[in-house]
């Protein structure tokens, strides 16, 4: 009776900490709608071809990581596989090499090189991967959104490992022809390209909150310890709330924005970045407040026009005026580089902000934004209280979210105008080719002309006579 009594037990506690270890909180921001795999029960896989056969089902699901689940060498190694030595590669084996595909190394001296052949699951729609404590780990693997899939949710996992050797060894993250996706308290480290990677088609609704993209790497583009392909935003009318993340020891695309998007990005903590953090294009719409520079060379990579709006003294009140509510101001420390100053006629990125967004937000104010980040941001910290920029709408999974009051550090903003988003469209090819206006900027990496991966001077990007286009996106 005893040793039935114990087993009872036993289960019972084995039981409470499935159910306990569901999702934490909800997204703010634009994919504020996105549930996955909803109020399921979580299952473990037991080793990685379950879990891919469960990421890649019909079946919605809350799949629960409670270990390392390694794929390094599952689809195999290739040998003596065609390889080159980019400009940009001034340090030998401190900096990285280059795998040749889709002629990529053009005429770059050629090499031979071994690597893991890339190995990334498709993740289908209405699923949810969330780790438990700090030992959720996917190693040597990389997760893609794509062919229509939607409503997603990827939280506390770490994301390792894919060749960092080499240029284009594998991205983390990936994104296109899909909607709903939150990416939360991810931390991402030791990828061969992309960190996160969006486009060319469409990603729709996206929130990318709480996530440490930790640069630090001994194969550097850059030739500085610093890893250079950060976050690549190229799709067709993504809409993103990007806020709370911490990106350090990174040399540029933190993030690079391009195409008619809209994106904000509030209370995220850049530290120790070599190059450059920001990097937009004429193109989206970018709206960036109450965040935190330290220590970033160039918070802003491109001068002139841009689709960037940024929160300052001298645009605090123009924004507040378009907007209807309070804009927080950036925070820009020392020793960083000038978070170029935008002028109140650029309020063209607002206008089609406020047309975007149907939903209330958070933002804290700057003095509180590093602390509230280096407390939140990556894995094993999801019972750490709420989350940077999450107190309006923070909940458990077994609660609903309530509005926070405005306070002296934090202000709760909304708007009330609706949003309509198409579907997405299919993706053309295997391989998508970027626009022309993109392909040497984004296909070229960093430069040779500098050792920090920057080019001596910055570029300007022209707009001409006319302002940017008002658009529906």
């Amino acid at each position: 009776m005893f040793f039935f009594r114990a087993v009872l037990c036993a289960l019972a506690a084995v039981t409470s900490t499935v159910h306990a270890a569901g999702v934490v909180g909800r997204p703010q921001g634009f994919a504020k709608d996105t549930t996955g795999g909803g109020d399921l029960a979580p299952i473990s896989p037991a080793d990685i071809n379950e879990l891919k056969e469960w990421l890649t089902d019909a079946e919605p699901r809350v799949i629960l990581l409670e270990k390392e689940y390694n794929f390094i060498g599952s689809e195999g190694i290739c040998k003596d596989c065609d390889c080159c030595i980019p400009n940009s590669n001034t340090c030998g084996s401190s900096g990285q090499n280059a795998i040749d595909v889709i002629n990529w190394c053009k005429d770059a001296p050629k090499i031979k090189c071994t690597y893991n052949n890339e190995t990334r699951i498709d993740v289908a729609s209405n699923k949810t991967l969330i780790g438990l404590e700090d030992k959720g780990v996917l190693r040597g693997v990389g997760l893609r959104f794509t062919s229509g899939a939607s409503n997603i949710i990827v939280q506390n996992v770490h994301i390792t490992e894919l060749n960092p050797e080499y240029i284009w060894g594998g991205d983390a993250l990936s994104m296109t022809d899909c909607d709903n996706i939150w990416i939360d308290h991810v931390k991402i480290s030791l990828i061969g390209r992309q960190m996160i990677s969006m486009g060319f088609e469409s990603s729709g609704r996206v929130t990318i909150s709480n996530t440490e993209f930790d640069g630090r790497t001994s194969w550097s583009a850059s030739c500085d310890d610093h890893h250079y392909w950060t976050i690549l935003g190229m799709g067709t009318k993504d809409h993103v709330s990007f806020y709370g993340n911490w990106i350090h020891h990174t040399s540029g695309r933190g993030p690079d924005l391009g195409k008619d998007s809209v994106w904000h990005l509030f209370n995220n903590y850049w530290s120790d970045v070599s190059g450059h953090a920001l990097s937009v294009f004429p193109e989206p719409s970018v709206f960036v407040e109450g965040n935190v520079f330290e220590s970033v060379k160039y918070p802003n990579y491109r001068t002139g026009c841009t689709g960037m709006f940024t929160v300052n003294e001298t645009t605090a009140q123009t924004c507040e005026t378009t907007l209807g509510r309070p804009c927080m101001e950036n925070q820009v420390s020392s020793d960083s580089g000038p978070l170029t100053l935008q002028t109140a006629d650029n309020t063209t990125t607002l206008e089609i902000y406020k047309k975007a967004v149907d939903f209330e937000l958070e933002i804290t104010s700057p003095d509180k934004v590093k602390d509230s980040v280096m407390a939140n941001a990556g894995i094993g910290k999801l019972s750490g209280g709420t989350p940077a920029g999450n107190g309006g709408n923070y909940a458990h999974s077994s609660g609903s979210a309530t509005t926070a009051k405005s306070t002296a550090t934090s202000k709760t903003v909304s708007s009330t105008a609706a949003d309509s988003y198409g579907t997405p469209t299919p993706v053309p090819s295997a391989k998508p080719v970027a626009p022309e206006s993109y392909k040497k900027a984004q296909a070229s990496g960093p430069s040779s002309s500098s050792k920090s991966g920057q080019p001596s001077s910055l570029p300007k990007t022209g707009c001409g006579s006319k302002s940017r286009r008002l658009r529906s996106v």
